[in-house]
C-alpha cells in the first residue's frame, strides 16, 4: 500500500480541474470515504485544496497568489 505522502502527491496531480469526492475515493486514492474526507479536510485547512464553487463536494487544487 502507498504511504500518505505518495497518496497526497497523486491526489494533487489529479486535481487541476474539479473532481467529485466519490471519484477521488474510488479511483484516485482507492481508500474509504472516511479516509478520503479526512485527507481532503486536512489539505483544505492547509490551503492546498479548495471546494469548487461549481459544485458541492467537488475539489480542486487551490490557486496560489503570486
Amino acid at each position: 500500500m502507498r504511504n500518505n505522502i505518495d497518496l497526497n502527491e497523486v491526489l494533487l496531480r489529479k486535481l487541476e480541474k474539479p473532481v467529485h469526492i466519490n471519484y477521488i475515493c474510488d479511483y484516485i486514492l482507492r481508500v474509504g470515504i472516511d479516509e478520503t474526507r479526512k485527507r481532503i479536510k486536512k489539505l483544505v485547512s492547509e490551503g492546498i485544496l479548495e471546494e469548487s464553487k461549481y459544485g458541492k463536494e467537488y475539489y480542486v487544487r487551490a490557486k496560489r497568489n503570486g
